[in-house]
């Protein structure tokens, strides 16, 4: 019994250490371990594309190899890229894309990955891995850089008001996109779910609503300043002369 209890105590020490598998990489893995590995439905599915007609494997994931091509298949989320450590080369151009998972930094053999024509709004990950000398092609869209590929603009330098009226200063604004590659036109409109910064010059006779909604309470001549973030980078700030009388 006492010989039982020390092998048990053993395999359990063996397990926290991680020196035994919890499942052989050879056996065939289930739908759902393959969408525990892979929540996106759209990158599971190349995911099975690479394997037709057979039983996929977390050795035969990790043994994949030369490039992994997967543009146009509306992914979002990539959780799991980095089962895929043989990978040198991954193509993700147009997809959904708007965060990358740290994961992707345990990928020892990549050397270049393409992002472009995505929704990437923040470039720490990207740093880092171009810190490692991985090539990414990417557009930043919206970050709180001065890298970002887009700049805030305004329809209108100068509004005219009376007193109490509201004006929604998001009608007002538009992304140039003058920059940006030919071969992928997006919208100039803001993303709804892109927020503003607004202030003014006479914050107490400014009223500002929580849909960017805006009134003065006496006449007068204010300045609206609306930015992406707080830093009010050039490329991300507008300023609009606002009359009310």
């Amino acid at each position: 019994m006492k010989i039982l209890k020390l092998c048990s105590l053993f395999i359990l020490l063996m397990l926290s250490m991680g020196l035994v598998p919890l499942k052989n990489e050879n056996i065939p893995l289930t739908k759902q371990e393959l969408t525990d590995l892979f929540p996106d439905s759209d990158f599971r599915d190349v995911i099975y594309d690479y394997f037709p007609n057979e039983e996929i494997t977390l050795l035969k994931l990790k043994s994949l190899d030369g490039e992994f091509y997967a543009s146009n298949e509306g992914i979002e989320d990539l959780t799991g890229i980095s089962t895929l450590e043989n990978i040198d080369t991954f193509v993700f151009w147009n997809n959904h894309i708007k965060t990358l998972p740290n994961e992707i930094l345990n990928l020892e053999n990549v050397k270049h990955i393409n992002l472009e024509n995505n929704y990437l709004t923040e470039n720490k990950v990207i740093d880092l891995l171009e810190k490692k000398n991985v090539d990414v092609d990417h557009d930043l869209n919206f970050i709180q850089s001065e890298k970002s590929q887009y700049e805030l603009c305004s329809n209108k330098t100068k509004i005219t008001l009376e007193k109490n009226e509201k004006i929604n200063i998001r009608s007002l604004l538009y992304k140039s996109i003058n920059n940006y590659p030919n071969y992928w036109e997006p919208s100039k409109d803001i993303p709804k779910d892109c927020k503003l910064y607004i202030q003014t010059n006479n914050p107490a006779l400014t009223s500002i609503s929580n849909d960017s909604k805006i009134s003065f309470t006496k006449d007068g001549i204010y300045y609206v300043v609306v930015s992406l973030n707080t830093n009010k980078y050039t490329s991300s700030t507008v300023v609009i002369k606002a009359i009310v009388k």
